[in-house]
């Protein structure tokens, strides 16, 4: 059966239409798959609620979405709210938009069931052994962190910390200037204390960062390498000495030189740069290795369904 997956962040939408290979009892062949810029909680996300100019751009958004998946055949259709619309105090004027104009049912998911689907679309994309890693999947509104081997999860919890939130608790100069990069820094050190002990207990192999703000910072290093990222990569591995490098080119880059690089989608000239500041955070705590994961939440959603 072909499904389609609409993961509702906050802020993108993204559309995966899949389906299970022929003769197979698991796997997923892709049939399509797209992002759109819709910033959902744009506005609202740190007052709990949802703004009548974003959940417009959000229906405008999901009637092209579903559109699109009808047009591919998919004969089931999930759709996965997430931060922005589980703390929004009228979310549900939304979802009822959605059900009488469009049919669609959208389920609110928790923050650790979010976790969960965030690992069961890495482990599509990326190996695991034997040591543990730590998977980040950062959002508009939350940052999700799961620790797992081959064989068990560990641990996992999702932080109400994202970036929408950080452009919006701190409004920055442009470029950012460095006593708005401490604060923040600080802010985010606080907001994760929880992680901290579990990295030191554990000691992760690597970071595995999983589609996103991770989808723009591996195709930048892949183009920085010379070797652009192609339409069947899923993984690539880098380290922290490239990271490093591509957050000091970034983060004294006014928003309007940020434009202008190559691989750095339009959506993202302003999330980027908390996002680093978040895997910045998390390095500093002893791991040298990144890894990419092209799946994610939608990917994990998408073969739960196929199921």
């Amino acid at each position: 059966m072909r499904t389609a997956v609409i993961d509702l962040g906050t802020n993108t939408f993204k559309l995966l239409v899949a389906e299970r290979p022929a003769g197979t009892s698991s796997g997923m062949h892709v049939l399509h798959a797209e992002e759109v810029g819709v910033f959902l909680g744009r506005g609202g996300v740190e007052k709990g609620m949802l703004t009548e100019e974003a959940m417009a751009r959000g229906m405008a958004t999901l009637r092209k979405l579903m559109a699109k998946a009808r047009e591919l055949g998919a004969l089931r259709v999930g759709a996965f709210g997430t931060s922005a619309m589980r703390n929004a105090h009228n979310a549900i004027a939304f979802t009822e938009r959605a059900r009488n104009e469009l049919g669609l049912a959208i389920e609110i998911i928790p923050g650790v069931e979010e976790a969960g689907m965030v690992l069961d679309g890495v482990r599509q994309a990326v190996p695991f052994g034997n040591k543990p890693k730590l998977v980040m999947d950062i959002g508009g509104g939350s940052t999700e962190f799961i620790l797992a081997t081959d064989k068990a999860l560990m641990w996992k919890h999702s932080f109400e910390l994202g970036t929408t939130r950080l452009v919006e608790r701190f409004p920055a100069t442009d470029p950012m200037d460095m006593g708005t990069q401490l604060r923040m820094a600080g802010h985010i050190d606080a907001q994760l204390e929880m992680l901290w002990p579990v990295m030191e207990r554990h000691w992760p192999s690597s970071l595995v960062g999983s589609a996103g703000s991770f989808d723009t910072m591996a195709s930048m290093i892949a183009m920085e390498r010379g070797a652009p990222l192609g339409p069947e990569d899923v993984t690539m591995v880098f380290n922290t000495v490239e990271f490093d490098s591509l957050k000091d080119k970034l983060l004294p880059m006014t928003k309007a030189q940020r434009e202008l690089i190559p691989g750095l989608p339009g959506h993202r000239t302003d999330t980027i740069i908390p996002a680093l500041m978040l895997v910045e955070r998390v390095l500093l705590h002893g791991i040298e290795r990144l890894e990419w994961s092209k799946y994610s939440l939608k990917e994990g959603a998408a073969a739960r369904l196929l199921a």
